[in-house]
């Protein structure tokens, strides 16, 4: 709401913050769903719900697990030369190992967010890669 204004915002004016709300789970996940969504997070078994599931909400949710396990398959392999190069100097090795697990930290925390709200019925839009799943 402005303060201009007592009407309340519409989808337009909320943008992803309204998509990410959207109740898209039928009314009651099956435990193959459930656990079609939670092979959804866990890296190269996004493929399992992605191709074996005719449910939309768990098809989209394996792209979006799918793009981010790409997404840290990535970072890995572009963070791999630098830690070979900090290796040579002590103080920095211990510097950029310590990066390396907030990295890794902060996507093993995205991924329970996501299998969390997944379960929930809901969808947890990651950044970006959101966009990607949107896309069929």
């Amino acid at each position: 709401m402005d303060a201009d204004d007592d009407r309340p915002l519409d989808d337009h004016e909320l943008g992803d913050a309204a998509r990410e709300d959207e109740a898209l789970a039928p009314t009651a996940l099956r435990d193959e769903d459930r656990l079609a969504l939670v092979c959804a997070y866990l890296g190269p078994l996004c493929l399992i719900p992605l191709f074996g599931s005719r449910d939309p909400f768990v098809r989209w949710h394996a792209r979006q697990g799918g793009w981010l396990a790409t997404a840290g398959a990535v970072v890995a392999i572009v963070l791999t030369p630098f830690d070979w190069l900090f290796s040579l100097v002590p103080f920095l090795d211990r510097l950029f190992f310590a990066a390396e697990l907030l990295v890794a930290l902060g996507y093993l925390m995205v991924v329970a967010m996501s299998v969390e709200r997944a379960l929930a019925g809901r969808r947890f839009r990651i950044p970006w890669l959101a966009d990607l799943a949107d896309q069929d």
